[in-house]
């Protein structure tokens, strides 16, 4: 908990409230870089202890917090309000990735990516609603990926999940203008994070694989893909975030990092140009 207690709330500070914080990670990041930007920071993880960075400043009230829990979601956004009065802020940004042929994931993995990535931030933003509904102001912002606009293969889950909560955004931000409420999309390139090592485990543990043996190499290097020599700091992404974020009226869109550009070229290519070029380069 935060050592400022709720009796000296800082009216003038941006509330901000963060999902999936845990260090290494693009939310970690957000949340030391919205502090710096003078924001009180309601830094949320499924454990806390998995937040120790943050542990012992007063700048951040730590949650234990799991968005796939609508009871987690619901006291978690109510312990923010008890203790600072107001969230103006909420980017959902907890996450996981899964690397497997669409045709032997397992359903339950499937459907443990949407109940995160997808119902997750729904569950975030249903619980906050009566709040910034009633206040008339507020922010959402949600962490999608670049792949979602154009999705290769290997990680069909992750890139389906992703582009669903791009779209469930666009209608957001429509039924959500009247009353005051800004809805912005991230969309990440390749950000160095603890995306891939996470990721790489969750592969070793289902990779025995019954028809796609042969393209055991491409399927294992697509685990990590996005943390090469050229992908981009995450505190980089976070401080550009969070630049954006605190506007009035922020971009409803945010592409940025490494592999941004050429995703964003095969989002307008021929479809048959972006097949050849996924079987060219993932070797499928």
């Amino acid at each position: 908990m935060s050592a400022s207690g709720g009796e000296e709330r800082d009216r003038s500070r941006p509330v901000v409230l963060i999902t999936g914080c845990s260090d290494g990670g693009i939310g970690h990041a957000m949340a030391r870089a919205f502090a710096a930007a003078g924001c009180a920071v309601v830094a949320t993880a499924r454990s806390r202890g998995s937040m120790r960075d943050l542990q012992g400043d007063p700048r951040f009230l730590l949650l234990e917090l799991d968005v796939r829990s609508e009871e987690s979601a619901r006291a978690a956004v109510a312990d923010a309000l008890r203790e600072h009065g107001r969230i103006d802020v909420l980017v959902n940004n907890a996450g996981v990735h899964l690397v497997a042929p669409l045709a032997e994931v397992p359903m339950d993995s499937f459907h443990q990516v949407f109940d995160t990535n997808v119902y997750g931030a729904m569950r975030m933003i249903q619980a906050v609603m009566p709040h910034m509904m009633e206040t008339r102001k507020g922010t959402i912002v949600n962490v999608g990926s670049i792949t979602a606009l154009a999705p290769g293969p290997w990680a069909g889950v992750y890139s389906a999940s992703k582009a669903a909560l791009h779209a469930l955004s666009d209608s957001l931000r429509v039924e959500l203008r009247s009353f005051g409420i800004n809805v912005m999309i991230v969309a990440p390139g390749g950000t160095k994070s603890n995306l891939g090592d996470k990721s790489a485990a969750k592969y070793d543990q289902m990779h025995e694989w019954k028809y796609y043996k042969k393209y055991e190499e491409s399927l294992r290097a697509r685990t990590d893909v996005s943390q090469g020599p050229g992908s981009t700091p995450a505190e980089e992404l976070a401080k550009k975030v969070v630049a954006l974020a605190l506007k009035k009226n922020p971009p409803a869109l945010f592409a940025y990092g490494q592999f941004t550009s050429i995703l964003s070229m095969l989002y307008y290519a021929p479809l048959w140009f972006r097949d050849y070029f996924y079987r060219l380069v993932m070797k499928c």
